[in-house]
């Protein structure tokens, strides 16, 4: 059974419902395995647990503003 796992900040439930549609159904048309077959994780992680080039991202995001 594939497994797809995606991790991300926090986001709306329709916004998950998207993903795991759009995940699932992209991979199923590639692997040509049905999408019946697919799980789909999404791990979220709040804003301030996330950093890039030694920066918290939610301090990026601000400075972008």
């Amino acid at each position: 059974m594939p497994h797809i796992t995606i991790e991300a900040a926090s986001i709306s439930k329709e916004k998950k419902e998207k993903l795991i549609r759009t995940l699932t159904k992209t991979a199923s048309e590639i692997t040509e395995i049905p999408e019946t077959s697919f799980t789909v994780l999404i791990k979220e992680s709040p804003i301030e647990n996330w950093g890039i080039g030694g920066q918290p991202l939610e301090q990026i995001i601000m400075n972008q503003k």
